[in-house]
This record gives structure tokens, C-alpha cells and sequence, in this order.
């Protein structure tokens, strides 16, 4: 028996208020069902805050301090369990098996098992020390604090490199104040000894601070990239703000914050808290020798305050510039062979031109400020180099302090002021990754099909029963209804053809039901249950949905096929593509369905794009298939041979054809008819095919589909 990970991820995440569907994990972690393992277990689980330790024998365990959900894994079985406190007991529940809800003695159960692999998965807690609230479940925050260890060794390291740093500065106060007079050459050879030792040991532990750096921004850059896209393909479809464009612009802003862990900026940012250190040692040595200094770090953060409002608002409208600038390459691209046909490439150059000359000005008003930043704090800092040694002349010559106190001072001055310059000089990028990350986190908060307080109830089975009842809805941005008051009933296994003029809403309809848009008026069923109830991603995995426009990735035909199937046969694609067509002309390609395709099908016909497509929903062997002008692209030969291959293949399920092509209706045992965004009437195909000929224009209201009595026409008068 083959482990189930699909029911046992449900199975723990049920035990934390937290549920996850086997579809929704299907969807969004894109594993095939050859590859679940424990790994993707995990992977899933820490997706929803929920952590894990493995347990090297189940001996080992404390029960009456075991808290949480354990999971034992002995070859192909899967034991799920958990200790009550009140019975002092283990529940013990074996996933997919016989054995299920039982409660066991501690003792029998440290028993049971020789060999097992065991892990413990338990509720993330809340940090108590974090300083932002929840910093533990954000989406950026919480893997850095994850690896907060690595950024704290790599702040000990700064720490210590920069103690070092001071060395260098006492090397040159003694030989000037001691060696020198004293011409004692051997304490010369031991400090420089000494000095080899400890710029030897600074490398290394510069070397290690990066390294720390590296992992840290590693780890965390992986599970942020993931979080993001992972946030893309769950965003709720009718709340998606922005152009596609826009969007991937966003999503790229990560990459200036990706940089910023591995630049100069960062180490800059750590290193300034310690020029307190060398603001000691410059007191310590020479005294005064301090103030200009201080003075010095009180004019950099001056000039930084002065000058953030203007680099920031500079940095936000060079941030939408170049948003628009993607958004208008991407439209662009994406539609350049209708560009080229139309000969509107002289428009999109315009406002290409346009866009882009905005950006050239605010990027050359960023630069000026940034020189002038630039210019500044390398004037400020050589005066304070000057000032320093104006006052350590003027210390020396009253005998309180020597020239090596001046030199000492003067080198501790350019490493105390340096953080501070970078700092200034790197404000401007500072600006962009503070932009960036507030799109990215604009993006993040925006509604998601399976956030968190959504919990959706687990159906192992659909049937294919549709109800509408006085459903709306209304695009974001349009005043009219694309549907309104709009009902019916649609049984198990009927064929039910859906008709009507261009944008009367009929598209609407079958998108409604597959959950990308949610009903602003009425509610939608499946199966007599409130699509509210049902886990979008399983909805979709009962669905044969073929979309208006076809949709290819590049790939070989056979992966465009399976695409979003769990689990399927090369039986499943061949046939599949039969009923289809699109073995007509995959079978005569030398690759056959190994073909690589590119992106988005380019060298492939409009019909044979939708012959993939269908062939894609037939795999999946629904209980309901939706097909939206699935041949609107193909010519009369193949439509009807395909017409001829469905009905032969005749699949038990439940058939909503969207379509103009009164051919298609003979697929279908009855039609509604829609206008306007509402239901005029519905009836059987050969009433709604007399009224077109005879062109009726009267319309019956009789819109229960579901009845086996004979239904009014349409037209009927």
C-alpha cells in the first residue's frame, strides 16, 4: 500500500484549524504524484506555519510533555498521532488503513515499532521577543528572523573586525610615541609579528561575516522568491490590480533586495553602530582629538535627513516609471505579431519614447542629488582628517599628547567616518529597496483564494449538479451588470449549450463556476453546496475547462496536455488527443507529442492551440466539462470530426458548451439562451434552431433545465 500524503496532509493540518485540501496542496506546491515524499510533506506544512523536528526513535519521547501531532512512517504505511491529557493516553490513527481512532496505552506504544521514521509537527509559536508583531508568520520578515543566528554572528563578527580595526591605529601611536625615540628595533619585529597575526585573523573573519551574510540571504532569498510567486498564483482573480506588466515589474523590485544582502550596503548598515568604538579609542588617544569627529557624523546624518524626503518621493515616481515601462514592453511583446500586421508599432514606440524619456529625468535628478551627496561627504570627511590634525598640532605642542597620538587619531577618524559616508552615498539605492519592498508588500496583502481563515470542506467526490440562483456580478471599473438575477439548474450528466450575442455574459458564467469570480449577488452550487464552502483548486480539478483563448507553455506537447493533472496515463493523452484532433497532426511530426512547443504555442495553428487545450480537459476525465467556443479557431472538417469523435466518446459528466456555432449544439440536449447579462429563455436545440431560421424573436421563461418534462422553446409564442 502506497503512503497517501495527499489525505495525511489534511489529516495534520485539520488537527491545527488549518485545513489544506489535496488539491490545494496539488496546486500550489506543482508535485507530481511519483514525487511526494515526506521532503514535500514538510515543504507544505511549514507553508502554513506549522514546524516540524524529527524524532530518531519513538522511545524517545516524552508523551506526557508531547504536545502537537506525530507522524510515524514504517515502509508504506502512515500512522498519525497525538496524547490526550485527560485519558493519559495516545490516539492512534492509521491514514488510508483499518486501524482508525484508537486510543493506546503509553508503554504498548513505545512498542510497536523497530524501524520508523518519526516526526512531530507543531503550531509556530509567536515570538514573544519579536519586535514587530507576528514577524514569525510575514512574509519577509520571518525568514530573515528564522536565520536571525547567522545575522547575529555576522554582527559579533563586525564587532570584532572592527576592534581589529583600532590595531592598526596603536601599531602606528606606539612606533611613533615608543619604537621610534627608543630605536628598539625588536619590539618592532614582535608588533609587526603581531599585526600579521591579527589582519591574518580580521580576514577570516571577515571572510566568515560574509559567509554567515551568504547563507542568511540565501535561505531567506529562496523562501521570499517562492512566497511571492506562490502569492501570484493564488491571488484572487477578480481583486488582481494592475497590468500583467505591472505585476512582473513588481515582482522584479525583489531582485534590488536580493542584491542588498549580498552588496557593501548592508555591511555598511552593520558596521555603524560600532563607530562608538573607535569614537572611544579617539578620546582615549587624543582627547579633543574626538569633537571634530563627532561633529563630522552629526553633518553626515544631517545631509541624510536633508536630502531623504526629495531622493525618496524621486525614488517612488522613478519606481511607476519604470512599472509603466515593463507594462508597455510586456503588451508589446506579447502581441507583437499583431502589432507588426496592424502597423501600430509607431503608437507603442511613442509611448514607449514617452515613458521612457520620464524615467531618463528622474533618474538624471537622482544622479545630481547622489553626486552632490557623494561630493559632500568626501569634502566633509577629509575636514574632519584636517581638523584632527589642526587639533592633535595643537595638543602636541602643550606636551599633552605625541605624533603618534595625531597619526593613531586621524587613521580611527576615516574608519569611524566611513560607514556614515557609504551610508550618504548609498541613500538613493537605499530609497529604491524601501519602494521595492513596499509594491512587493502591497502585493502580499492583496486577497488570496486560500487565505488564511478560509477553510474549505474536503469533497472526495462531485457529481456534477449546477445551481444559479439570482446570481450577479459586475467586472471591477464597469458600471452594467456582465450578469444579473441570472438562474437555473442544470442536473448530473446533462449537456447543456449556453447562447447568446457577443458580451451577453455567457463567459461569465463559466468562469463564475470555476470559482474564478465569486457572485456579488445570489449564490452559485455544486452538488446542492455553496461554491463558498468548496476549495477553489478542487472545483478546478472536477472541471474540464477550455478558455476562449488557448494557453501554451513551452514545452514539449505532451507536458501542455497533462498540465494541472495529478495523476494520468499515456492512455489518458493519446485518447485524449484523438477525440481532440490533435493527433491528426501531433502523429505526424517525427517527435510526436515529445515536440517542444515555445512559449505560448508560437508555430502552432489557432485550431491546433485549441485541439491541445481540449485535448488537455479530457484527461482529466471530469465529472463536468465547461468549453468555451472550443472551435472557433478550427476549420468545418475538423470541428465536425471533432463533433463526431466527442459524441462517440460520450463522457459520463455534466457538458456546458458556451458557443455561437449553432453546429456545436448538436453535442448538447438543451440550450439557454442569455442577453444582456440575463436569461431570456432555454429549451430544446431543435426550438432554438427553428427560431433561428425563422428568426423569432420571442422568448419563453422557463429556465429549470433540470426537468424531465418537456421544456417550452425559447421562442415558443
Amino acid at each position: 500500500m502506497k503512503i497517501d500524503f495527499d489525505e495525511l496532509i489534511y489529516q495534520i493540518t485539520l488537527r491545527f484549524d488549518a485545513s489544506i485540501t489535496p488539491a490545494e496542496a496539488r496546486a500550489l506546491s506543482g508535485t507530481t504524484e511519483e514525487k511526494k515524499d515526506i521532503n514535500w510533506l514538510v515543504r507544505c506544512l511549514e507553508d502554513c506555519a506549522i514546524d516540524n523536528e524529527k524524532i530518531t526513535r519513538i522511545q524517545d519521547i516524552d508523551f506526557e510533555r508531547f504536545r502537537g501531532v506525530g507522524v510515524i512512517f514504517v515502509a508504506d504505511r502512515s500512522f498519525i498521532f497525538s496524547f490526550d491529557e485527560l485519558r493519559q493516553q495516545v490516539y492512534f490513527n492509521q491514514i488510508g488503513g483499518d486501524l482508525s481512532g484508537t486510543y493506546v496505552e503509553i508503554v504498548p506504544m513505545l512498542k510497536i515499532y523497530d524501524e520508523q521514521i518519526v516526526y512531530r509537527f507543531y503550531e509556530r509559536e509567536k515570538e514573544e521577543v519579536a519586535v514587530i508583531p507576528g514577524i514569525e508568520s510575514h512574509w519577509f520578515y520571518a525568514p530573515l528572523w528564522k536565520n536571525r543566528k547567522f545575522l547575529l554572528q555576522a554582527g559579533l563578527a563586525s564587532l570584532l573586525t572592527n576592534v581589529f580595526a583600532v590595531g592598526t591605529s596603536l601599531f602606528a601611536l606606539i612606533v611613533y610615541n615608543r619604537i621610534i625615540p627608543a630605536n628598539a628595533m625588536a619590539s618592532l619585529y614582535v608588533l609587526v609579528i603581531g599585526m600579521v597575526i591579527l589582519l591574518s585573523a580580521d580576514y577570516l573573519i571577515k571572510t566568515v561575516r560574509s559567509r554567515l551574510l551568504g547563507v542568511a540571504g540565501l535561505e531567506s532569498d529562496i523562501v521570499i522568491a517562492d512566497r511571492l510567486f506562490g502569492q501570484i498564483i493564488d491571488m484572487r482573480h477578480d481583486t488582481k490590480k494592475g497590468s500583467v506588466g505591472t505585476l512582473a515589474s513588481i515582482l522584479k523590485e525583489y531582485e534590488q533586495i536580493r542584491e542588498f544582502f549580498t552588496s557593501a550596503t548592508l555591511v555598511s548598515i552593520i558596521d555603524m553602530p560600532f563607530a562608538c568604538i573607535f569614537l572611544f579609542f579617539i578620546w582615549y588617544v587624543g582627547g579633543h582629538m574626538v569633537i571634530p569627529v563627532v561633529v563630522g557624523i552629526l553633518l553626515l546624518i544631517t545631509i541624510t535627513l536633508v536630502m531623504q524626503p526629495r531622493l525618496k518621493k524621486l525614488s517612488e515616481s522613478a519606481q511607476q516609471e519604470a512599472h509603466d515601462k515593463h507594462s508597455v514592453l510586456v503588451e508589446t511583446l506579447s502581441g507583437l505579431e499583431t502589432v507588426k500586421l496592424l502597423g501600430a508599432g509607431g503608437l507603442l514606440r511613442k509611448r514607449f519614447k514617452n515613458v521612457v524619456t520620464q524615467q531618463a529625468k528622474s533618474a538624471d535628478e537622482t544622479k545630481r542629488h547622489t553626486f552632490f551627496s557623494t561630493n559632500l561627504t568626501t569634502e566633509i570627511q577629509q575636514a574632519v582628517q584636517i581638523s584632527v590634525v589642526t587639533v592633535g598640532a595643537i595638543t602636541v605642542t602643550t606636551g599633552e599628547y605625541g605624533y603618534g597620538a595625531i597619526i593613531a587619531c586621524t587613521i580611527l577618524s576615516g574608519k569611524a567616518l566611513l560607514p556614515f559616508v557609504q551610508f550618504a552615498q548609498l541613500l538613493s539605492r537605499l530609497n529604491q529597496i524601501v519602494s521595492g519592498y513596499k509594491s512587493l508588500d502591497s502585493l502580499m496583502k492583496q486577497p488570496t483564494e486560500h487565505a488564511k481563515g478560509n477553510e474549505f470542506m474536503r469533497r472526495d467526490r462531485y457529481f456534477g449538479k449546477i445551481e444559479f440562483e439570482n446570481v450577479g456580478y459586475s467586472y471591477p471599473n464597469q458600471d452594467t451588470h456582465a450578469i444579473e438575477n441570472v438562474s437555473f439548474k442544470i442536473a448530473k450528466g446533462e449537456k447543456i449549450g449556453i447562447v447568446g450575442r457577443v458580451g451577453s455574459g455567457k463567459t461569465t458564467i463559466g468562469k463564475l463556476i470555476t470559482k474564478l469570480f465569486l457572485p456579488q449577488t445570489g449564490s452559485i452550487s455544486i452538488d446542492g453546496i455553496d461554491i463558498r464552502q468548496l476549495d477553489p483548486s478542487e472545483i478546478r480539478e472536477n472541471i474540464g475547462y477550455v478558455s476562449q483563448e488557448p494557453w501554451l507553455i513551452a514545452g514539449t506537447i505532451e507536458q501542455n496536455i497533462s498540465l494541472g493533472a495529478s495523476d494520468i496515463k499515456s492512455e489518458d493523452i493519446i485518447e485524449g488527443a484523438r477525440v481532440s484532433t490533435a493527433s491528426d497532426f501531433i502523429n505526424k511530426h517525427t517527435k510526436g507529442f515529445k515536440q517542444v512547443l515555445d512559449e505560448r504555442g508560437e508555430g502552432l495553428s489557432g485550431g491546433q492551440k485549441q485541439a491541445l487545450t481540449i485535448a488537455r480537459a479530457l484527461v482529466k476525465k471530469p465529472p463536468i466539462f465547461i468549453l468555451d467556443e472550443p472551435t472557433s479557431s478550427m476549420d468545418a472538417k475538423t470541428e465536425k470530426k471533432f463533433i463526431d469523435n466527442f459524441k462517440e466518446y460520450n463522457p459520463d459528466a455534466t457538458l456546458l458548451l458556451i458557443t455561437h456555432r449553432t453546429s456545436l449544439l448538436t453535442l448538447v440536449d438543451k440550450v439557454i439562451v442569455v442577453d444582456q447579462g440575463k436569461i431570456v429563455g432555454s429549451g430544446s436545440v431543435d426550438g432554438f434552431l427553428k427560431a433561428t431560421k425563422t428568426g423569432s424573436g420571442s422568448t419563453s421563461k422557463t429556465q429549470d433545465t433540470s426537468s424531465n418534462s418537456p421544456l417550452t422553446d425559447p421562442v415558443a409564442s
